[in-house]
Order: structure tokens, then sequence, then C-alpha cells
């Protein structure tokens, strides 16, 4: 009557199998949870990795065609500016930053820098912003900054090409007062280099009669405003002036046919606005100096 299986034998290793079953099923969601929680943890590292610029420094927003970084000054010295960028003026950028020490906001600026990577390159280059920068090195040597802090404000277009960077920076710079020289397409690059290279002299050779500020009063001059008013009075073309050389003779022609005339014939010339008095005066400082091509705009 004892032969054969006993049946409570057989019922408990059924119950024992069930459990070597249930045990292996949860050992494989251990581990699927554990390779999920390492891909995870890897893809987040990567994704850190990624967000991280060595010159643009930390990307905190990507907003499809433009990403934004908080970049340090320090790490954007490495950055180039845009070729076509208007010239830097190193007197405009220290104006700037002496005036931030009267500024509510001492160490950085509102708004925000304009940069561009190409796609297929990954080549970057600054399109705005090149004077404030510019003026943060100046206060960083002032000790009014510190260079390696990342609290520059930096926003990143992704673009196909140059066109693509021409036409971004026509868009930055339509509500901004930029010469006409200094806009892609506007000016034949050789009538702007002859422009550019004749005033760089005129600002050596009479650096006292040069002012930061557009809105200088005679008898100064203003290197951006000298640029414009030649090249939209067209003197090179008018006067078939090839180069740096012909320019500069014609305009030290000028200035000396302006030294030669009276003080009667200066009177002619003053604007009613402006008291003779004042008028006198700033003649007496271009005469001081040999200097006449801030007396009025007539010559060009």
């Amino acid at each position: 009557e004892f032969a054969g299986p006993d049946p409570r034998l057989k019922s408990l290793e059924g119950a024992l199998q069930a459990e070597r079953d249930e045990a292996n099923a949860l050992r494989n969601e251990i581990e699927t949870i554990r390779l999920e929680k390492e891909q995870q943890e890897e893809a987040a590292k990567k994704a850190e990795a990624s967000a991280f610029d060595p010159i643009l420094g930390e990307r905190i927003a990507d907003l499809g065609d433009k990403k934004l970084y908080l970049a340090s000054i320090e790490s954007l010295q490495e950055i180039p500016m845009w070729e076509k960028q208007r010239a830097f003026r190193d007197e405009r950028a220290k104006a700037i930053a002496s005036d931030k020490k009267s500024s509510v906001v001492k160490h950085t600026f509102p708004g925000i820098f304009t940069a561009y990577r190409f796609k297929h390159t990954q080549n970057i280059g600054l399109l705005d912003g090149q004077h404030r920068l510019g003026a943060l090195k100046h206060m960083t040597k002032n000790g009014l900054c510190d260079p390696k802090e990342r609290n520059v404000l930096i926003e990143v277009f992704e673009l196909n090409d140059g066109k693509q960077a021409d036409r971004l920076f026509i868009e930055i710079n339509k509500a901004e007062p930029v010469k006409s020289i200094d806009m892609p397409g506007e000016v034949n690059p050789n009538i702007k280099t002859t422009i550019d290279e004749a005033v760089d002299e005129l600002r050596a050779t009479y650096s006292d009669m040069f002012k930061v500020s557009s809105k200088c009063l005679a008898p100064h001059v203003q290197m951006d405003t000298l640029r414009e008013d030649l090249f939209e009075a067209d003197v090179c073309g008018r006067h078939n002036l090839r180069d740096k050389a012909d320019l500069l003779r014609y305009i030290m022609a000028k200035n000396q046919q302006l030294g030669a005339q009276t003080d009667e014939e200066w009177l002619r010339q003053k604007a009613k606005r402006k008291s003779e008095k004042a008028f006198m005066k700033a003649l007496e400082k271009a005469r001081k100096h040999n200097f006449f091509l801030g007396m009025n705009k007539d010559w060009f």
C-alpha cells in the first residue's frame, strides 16, 4: 500500500519549483531595473558633457535654432569676431568700461551677447557685443569682474554658412545706428579697406582730434562717423581714389585748403544756431592742431 510517489511530496516539490521560478523572475526584474538605471546615469553624464562647451560654457537652454550659454569672460577671450563685424575700437571699449563705474549694475551688462556656430564646421564667431566684451576685459584688469565666473549670457545661432551670418547681423542691427559702410554687401571691400586704413592713419596722426562719442563737437571728429561720411559722399568713386595713399592725399589737400581760410570766410560757413564765440573757439583749437576736417562737412 506504500508503493508509488507520495502525493504530498509531489505537491511540495511543485511549490518549491514555483518559488524558484518566481525568484528567477524577480532576479531578472532586478537586473533589468539595474541596467536601466545604469543606462539612465550614463545618458545623464553624456547629456551633461554635451551641454558644456569649453568656450561658451554651460548650456542652460536649447531653443532649437539657438542655444543659450553661461560663459566666463576668460573663456570668451577665445571666441573670434565675425570677419565682417564693424571695426573694433579699443578706446570705445575703455569708455564703456569707465561708464560702468557709475552704473547701477557694475559687474556685467544688460542684454545678451550673440554668436553663431556653423553646423558643418562647428566654427563659432561673435556677431554682436564685441565692444561690451572688450569693456569686460578692461573691467577684469581693473578688478571689477571675476574673469572665471560664468555670468555672461550668450545666445548661439546654428547657421549653415556666412550668408546666413550676414543676414542675421543685418537683422540684429536694423534697430541700431550701424553705419552703411559696415553693412555686408553695401560697399566694395576695396573701398572699405581704403577708407578704414586712411582714417586709421589720420587718427594716429591727429589723435587729440578724434573722440569716442559720435556726438562730439567741432573741431573734433569721430572715427566711424568720418568713415561713414567718406563712404556716403562717394569720395573714392568721384575722385578715382584707388588706395589709402590716394585718399590721404585728397583729405590732407582739403585740410590745407580749409586751413588757409580767413576768419571772415569761416564765419560765413558758421551754422546759425552756433554762437560766434563758440565757433571761433573751435576754430582756434583747429588751428592749434592744424586739423580742420571737423569744422564742417562741406569739404566732402
